[in-house]
């Protein structure tokens, strides 16, 4: 019996040894597989026939946006000169522009626990395109699904870990997900968050980065009771300036 667990031990200890030479992200696999609940993709595309907004529609337009959007909105008086509002009586429909500017110094790598060098050594084993933009960390964030993940790199599943953490921790709302919508338009990039199961008194997110400006990033923030409204208003921003 003695000689019988021995031979048993040995076998484990082997059978250890060979997983973790072959396979030396096995411990970030397991992190990802049993403590983070959303593994799946969030990322989706804009409809290409999205529906129109209310025949009542009306243009809103400052700090270098322009948005269709309800007709039924008044414009609010604000104590920050880069913040326009608008909002109708009940607060269903509000739509607010912010103008941020970034400085020398941002980066959208800053309190994610993530270097450029490993993001890009992770991005080149799995042959992504290494984000330079906060917009495209976002875009890369949301999209990934276990099939991204490097089993056979130690680094690289870690880096592949925290961006996981990342997704379950800044794109979940209780146990709902949030969708993510690719917003491109005519010189800009943008993305825009909103919850799946959205229903009445919801907001919607979306951040615009102009492509001439890499020192601005528009945040809209609408508060909606139409998901399909919402669609059909993040497709058909503009620039002004």
């Amino acid at each position: 019996m003695k000689k019988f667990l021995g031979i048993l031990f040995l076998l484990i200890v082997i059978a250890i040894g060979v997983g973790a030479y072959f396979f030396p992200g096995l411990p970030y696999y397991y992190k990802c597989t049993h403590d983070l609940e959303f593994r799946e993709s969030l990322t989706h595309e804009l409809p290409i026939a999205s529906p129109d907004v209310p025949e009542n529609s009306a243009d809103y337009a400052n700090l270098g946006i322009r948005l269709t959007a309800w007709g039924d909105m008044e414009a609010q008086r604000t104590n920050d000169k880069n913040m326009a509002l608008w909002e109708n009586k009940d607060g269903s429909h509000t739509v607010s522009i912010y103008a941020e500017t970034l400085g020398d110094n941002y980066d959208f790598l800053d309190r994610t626990n993530i270097s450029h060098e490993s993001l890009d050594r992770y991005c080149k084993a799995v042959k992504k395109t290494t984000p330079e933009t906060n917009y495209e960390f976002v875009k890369l964030v949301c999209s990934l699904t276990m099939d991204d993940f490097d089993i056979h790199d130690l680094k690289n599943a870690k880096t592949f870990s925290k961006m996981m953490s990342i997704k379950n921790e800044n794109f979940v709302r209780g146990n709902t997900p949030l969708a993510h919508y690719i917003v491109d338009g005519v010189g800009y990039h943008g993305f825009m968050l909103i919850s799946e199961d959205a229903e009445s008194g919801k907001e919607a997110v979306i951040n615009v980065y102009p492509e001439k400006n890499k020192h601005k990033r528009y945040i809209i923030i609408l508060s909606f009771t139409d998901k399909d409204e919402i669609l059909s208003i993040a497709g058909k921003i503009k620039l002004t300036e």
